[in-house]
């Protein structure tokens, strides 16, 4: 029997089984597939990769901060509302013997297996959303009126009996569902390619556990006789443990081994493919559940972020969304949002960088980055936006167009001053050229993108010098305030940075600078 016809032929059963067995009377464990194997929820995770990936997505989803927020005024930002009760029930909390941590990995594990995530909402001290109670997504069987409203038939797991809520009395995280009421789990379109793994993984134990790679047969040159061939039998029946002892050959007998390796079978290629395909199945990158083959050093943490972005970006929006439409009541002042930066903070050296540039270029003030890396906050200045840094007088209120000096038409004066002008608009298409790369190769993360036009304008306070002549501390003026204008909004910097009165300041201030 080859590999492929041993995957889809179901196993024999060893044994009669009694009428009074328990296996009678229990759940059926999903339904069968092509493999021979019924796959459930819990002998799915038997398969490493699944329950892995599975693990990896519930777990870091779980791991992030969950907070209510609540809207300024004026448009101006928003705070986290901690004195908002939902926000203790969603970031702390969720019902009297589960912490936030345990509760949405639990959501997770029931939105990937069964489609759907389901809580009885109790009212309480802490509002008409006080406790949120967790039921057995098996248990709900959820029917929409004709009104297009929503109610749950939840059958009691102990008496048997059900009863209907509406929609109002279960909050309901509903996965990819083709009618808009029922999710569909990811599990239930795996089910096959899972039960194929665990076939696999099943013919694999069965070779290495019975010997079957040491298996091959004898040839022997004429008629063996019974009590020779008894004696060799018994030499081939070793105890476990034994495999190392000599076997016993006789009258000019040869043991030619099997050539029918696990290689040979493309069994190990298939439990490869199998780790890619639960992979593609829950979205996740192969190498973070152990499948290396095509990651490098480089890649790698390229892929991390892609697994933020579109790995887990659609779970934690399905979360956010579902929250916000039936647990917040003032949508328009309050809303709910996981802090998706405890994720992609980088190592210690990049998260520095881009705190200095940002508190430099007047961003974020030290208090907002101090509490970020969960330092105490420091009060007084260190809670308010700087002026961009070396900027002092001239270039501080806006950069060259401010510094022209008085009675300046922007017309050139000289032959100096047009050479200057000339120096100016080629500097400043540099800075354009340079930020729109930028801007393509880091646009994806606002800190990756400070760093690195933190990194150019730094650099390019040495070219300032050389092509407009300007001192040192007026060059490095120049580029920090470029800086942050890009970095407030590159857009509009990059407009402005193109007009001609731009760069006629920009010379202007050149002048300033040599003359003085």
């Amino acid at each position: 029997m080859g590999l492929l016809d041993s995957l889809f032929v179901p196993p024999r059963l060893q044994a009669t089984w009694n009428p009074t067995d328990d296996r009678w009377y229990g759940p059926v464990p999903g339904p069968m597939t092509a493999a021979g194997i019924r796959v459930d929820e819990e002998g799915a995770r038997m398969l490493s990769a699944w329950y892995r990936g599975r693990d990896l997505l519930a777990t870091t989803l779980a791991m992030l901060p969950l907070n209510v927020y609540e809207r300024l005024a004026n448009g101006s930002g928003a705070q986290v509302a901690r004195m908002n009760p939902l926000h203790d029930v969603l970031h702390s909390k969720p019902n009297s013997w589960q912490d936030s941590y345990g509760y949405r990995r639990m959501k997770m594990f029931h939105l990937i297996d069964f489609g759907n995530g389901y809580d009885f909402i109790r009212p309480g001290a802490r509002g008409f959303a006080d406790q949120l109670w967790p039921i057995h997504p098996p248990l709900v069987t959820p029917e929409q009126l004709p009104s297009k409203r929503v109610i749950y038939h939840v059958r009691d797991e102990k008496t048997g009996q059900t009863k209907t809520y509406t929609q109002d009395d279960i909050f309901h995280l509903r996965g990819a569902s083709d009618d808009g009421v029922v999710g569909k789990g990811v599990l239930r379109y795996a089910r096959e390619n899972i039960g194929i793994a665990l076939r696999v993984e099943s013919y694999a134990a069965n070779i290495f556990g019975k010997g079957t790679l040491n298996g091959g047969w004898i040839k022997v040159p004429g008629v063996l006789n019974d009590d020779a061939g008894k004696r060799m039998a018994r030499s081939f029946l070793s105890a476990p443990g034994e495999e190392h002892i000599p076997k016993v050959l006789e009258q000019g007998s040869e043991f030619q081994p099997n050539t029918l390796t696990p290689e040979d079978a493309q069994m190990l290629l298939s439990r490869k493919f199998s780790v890619t395909d639960i992979a593609r199945w829950l979205g996740v990158p192969p190498h973070m559940i152990g499948d290396l083959e095509r990651s490098t050093n480089n890649n790698i943490e390229q892929q991390g972020q892609e697994f933020v972005t579109y790995s887990l970006g659609g779970w934690l929006s399905l979360f956010e969304f579902s929250i916000n439409d039936q647990l917040i009541l003032n949508t328009e002042r309050f809303y709910a949002e996981f802090n998706r930066d405890a994720l992609v903070r980088g190592d210690l050296e990049t998260r520095t960088t881009a705190n200095v540039a940002n508190v430099n270029a007047g961003i974020r003030t030290v208090d907002e980055v101090r509490a970020q890396e969960n330092w105490n906050r420091r009060g007084g200045k260190a809670d308010e936006l700087r002026d961009p840094a070396n900027i002092t007088g001239k270039g501080a209120k806006g950069g060259p167009q401010d510094n022209q000096r008085p009675g300046r038409t922007g017309v050139p004066e000289s032959r100096a001053e047009a050479i200057t002008a000339a120096s100016a608009s080629r500097l400043l298409k540099i800075e354009v050229t340079a930020v729109q790369k930028l801007t393509v190769k880091h646009g994806k993360s606002q800190d990756d993108f400070a760093v690195a036009i933190t990194a150019f304008y730094s650099s390019h306070a040495t070219r300032v010098i050389e092509m407009l002549l300007m001192s040192e501390a007026d060059a490095a003026g120049y580029c920090a305030s470029q800086a942050s204008r890009v970095m407030a909004g590159w857009v509009a910097a990059l407009e402005e940075f193109q007009t001609e009165g731009y760069a006629q300041g920009l010379a202007a201030w050149a002048l300033e600078s040599e003359a003085a």
